[in-house]
């Protein structure tokens, strides 16, 4: 039971990625890298800085750099997945003249978009100019398909992600709704509604997430499960199953 929340991986020099994916939960997450979702198939949740859309095949979803961003499959969704790294899209980004909206409708260009996307996925493994050619078509197709779909781009980061990293180097603190929201400058009430609203779960849920998923790690790499749970901010054993129980029961 993995969870990312930085997805650091997505950021290394080079970083590219097709994927397709069935019945896909991904918890929130941010990366500087361009990620790029179309649904082929059933229904998909998909909440992007906070705003909330279920996508329909056809339906693409974009995330530009550091969006907060999760996924949820409502009806056997299926998808294809392209995650780029600055590299890829760093020209991409000066030829466009600002960022894609984050969600884009199927309409005339939606068969192509499904062929070029299935193309891309099938060549994933060719050289590096090939699968380059493969992407500046697809992005070149976007700018031409969504020409009202365009915004200005925006500074890298937003506080969402500055959150969440705060809770990803601090997880083994003694964090509280409390503690993080004033460390923020937020009232307890403005914070637990925005931090809902970005993630779609509750802080005390979230951070508990990162614990486990932590622990996780360290007991399968050997460490001893007292250690493991008190390195991980967990005060008993019990705190740490009651709290894996919640999470196995949330997860579709």
């Amino acid at each position: 039971m993995e969870i990312q929340y930085y997805e650091s991986a997505a950021d290394r020099n080079k970083y590219f990625c097709v994927m397709k994916t069935d019945d896909n939960f991904t918890p929130a997450h941010f990366h500087n890298s361009m990620e790029i979702v179309l649904v082929t198939g059933g229904l998909e949740r998909v909440v992007i800085n906070g705003v909330e859309r279920i996508l329909h095949p056809g339906d693409i979803a974009v995330c530009n750099s550091f969006d907060v961003h999760y996924y949820e499959s409502l009806e056997r969704a299926q998808s294809t997945v392209i995650i780029l790294s600055e590299d890829y899209t760093a020209r991409y980004r000066e030829l466009f003249e600002g960022e894609l909206e984050s969600f884009l409708p199927r309409g005339e260009y939606t068969e192509q978009f499904m062929a070029l996307f299935e193309t891309l996925y099938n060549n994933m493994n060719e050289n590096r100019l090939i699968v380059s050619g493969y992407v500046d078509v697809i992005l070149g197709m976007l700018r031409k398909a969504y020409p009202g779909y365009v915004r200005a781009s925006r500074a890298s980061g937003n506080r969402l992600s500055d959150i969440l990293a705060y809770l990803e180097e601090n997880f083994d603190a003694d964090l509280s709704l409390k503690s993080v929201s004033s460390h923020f400058g937020y009232s307890v009430n403005y914070f637990s509604a925005l931090f809902n609203r970005f993630t779609g779960m509750h802080f005390r849920d979230y951070v508990n997430r990162l614990r486990i998923a932590r622990a996780d790690m360290l007991i399968e790499s050997g460490c001893k499960v007292g250690e493991a749970l008190a390195r991980c901010g967990f005060d008993s054993p019990n705190s740490y199953y009651r709290a894996k129980k919640r999470w196995s029961a949330q997860i579709p």
